[in-house]
């Protein structure tokens, strides 16, 4: 018994000693139909048969499961992943019915959701989305939104022009058993965010592979993220594919454009008068 109360407390002192820190590094707004890119410093750095991984959705009133990312390992423990491009999907307000306060009531709303074991406050929700496409993401805690006081969080809910992202970043061993993770963020999705990307990192947001966490995703489109440059997928088993929503997309476009093009191909279109960016605000509300 003795022997077994040792090895207990070596495993312990051991795994304690290998605990890994995650620091993620700035992302002031996401930029809709643009991809953007996410830092990450992981303390120690992790062994290379482990990934390092950036699970992202968009903060959505009934679609909760998230969608990953493998980041790129730069040396040193320093990692980035890049973002699919968001779409300029809508964010629907919502007001918590019977409420002791008139105010705050979007805030209170979203806080009655992330407190409710179904999700649904009012209740008003489509329950069977919900229980598709919630079941695994709703166990992810918002510690960012638990942190707000309420009137603060309304003020940052109502300056959104369109549905924020929530992500964070976990090291995974090679069964996909996640060892450690940062905290959850969100962040805004602004037209008039820009993010500047390598050569390395804009080759990689035209070969990009999403990693699914649910069922429901197989055979589907990220929710609410473009197509655009999303080529594979992994699904649970990490099980590598064609991702054959986006490319069914691009083959029923294809043919009528390209009729009209001749050899010619594509053109792609660009504002040469964008105007000045706006000024962006933090990531956190």
């Amino acid at each position: 018994m003795n022997a077994r109360k040792a090895a207990l407390s070596l495993a312990l002192v051991a795994s304690a000693a290998t605990a890994q820190n995650i620091t993620l590094g700035d992302l002031p707004c996401l930029p809709t139909g643009e991809n953007a890119t996410l830092t990450a410093h992981v303390e120690p750095q992790p062994p290379a048969e482990n990934s390092v991984r950036l699970y992202f959705r968009r903060l959505n009133v009934e679609v909760e499961d998230f969608y990953y990312v493998v980041m790129a390992p730069t040396g040193g423990g320093n990692f980035w992943g890049t973002f699919p491009q968001p779409e300029d999907s809508a964010f629907a307000a919502k007001k918590l019915k019977n409420a002791r306060d008139g105010e705050n009531l979007w805030a209170q709303w979203w806080k009655a959701k992330e407190a409710s074991s179904d999700r649904d406050p009012n209740p008003d929700l489509d329950k069977n989305v919900i229980k598709e496409r919630a079941q695994l993401g709703k166990l992810e805690k918002r510690d960012w939104m638990a942190a707000q006081d309420d009137a603060s969080f309304e003020r940052w809910l109502r300056k959104m022009t369109t549905e924020p992202a929530e992500f964070f970043v976990a090291v995974s061993d090679p069964s996909g058993r996640e060892i450690a993770r940062s905290h959850m963020q969100a962040v805004e999705v602004r037209k008039d965010c820009r993010a500047a990307l390598t050569p390395q990192q804009a080759g990689t947001a035209m070969n990009l592979t999403v990693g699914e966490t649910s069922a429901w995703q197989s055979g589907k489109p990220v929710f609410h993220w473009e197509c655009t440059g999303i080529v594979t997928r992994l699904d649970r088993l990490q099980v590598l594919r064609a991702d054959e929503a986006c490319r069914a997309c691009v083959i029923a476009w294809w043919p009528p454009v390209a009729a009209g093009l001749g050899a010619l191909g594509a053109i792609a279109l660009t504002d040469e008068n964008p105007g000045p960016p706006g000024e962006v605000s933090p990531s956190r509300p």
